[in-house]
């Protein structure tokens, strides 16, 4: 888990970075070059790497269930495998966890883990926890709010993806 972690930091700094190259350009530019582009790729980045780490920690977390090194919650003995995963795990038990890494990459690759409802629905698949009233402690806020943030900024990135 602490290499999605890590990496999603990297991603998170390349979107600092981004940001930090438009202040010091801005700064040094006039009004007429229009640098709100580089603010627009800024948001996709920024939503692209929640994706990403939404879709890794779920891997992992999913493959620590299958090796017995976390508690099962619900939802994962609900995911679905192919018949060709499944029997290619009874003919080679010891090589099962590759198989079902491969299932479960195939089975979440359409998927956007963006929306605050399609990222819960993938963490039920590791963890007993409510994610948004988690994330609520933490912050300090109502889970409603972050929620509605979390939409308003993907829905501004969707529009913002019809101007790059």
């Amino acid at each position: 888990m602490q290499s999605a972690l890590d990496q999603f930091h990297i991603n998170i700094n390349r979107v600092r970075d981004l940001i930090a190259i438009h202040n010091s350009v801005r700064a040094k530019s006039t009004s007429v070059l229009d640098l709100s582009d580089m603010l627009r790729a800024a948001l996709v980045l920024a939503v692209s790497a929640l994706d990403y780490y939404v879709h890794q920690i779920v891997r992992l977390g999913m493959l620590e269930i299958h090796r017995g090194l976390r508690t099962e919650p619900p939802a994962f003995s609900r995911f679905q495998i192919s018949l060709g995963t499944a029997r290619e795990g009874l003919k080679n038990p010891p090589d099962f966890a590759s198989y079902l890494e491969d299932e479960i990459r195939q089975r979440h690759s359409y998927k956007s883990f963006q929306q605050p409802d399609s990222i819960a629905d993938a963490i039920r698949l590791i963890s007993y926890k409510k994610l948004w009233l988690e994330v609520a402690s933490i912050m300090g806020r109502k889970d409603q709010d972050i929620k509605q943030e979390l939409k308003i900024i993907i829905d501004h990135k969707i529009r913002s993806q019809n101007y790059l």
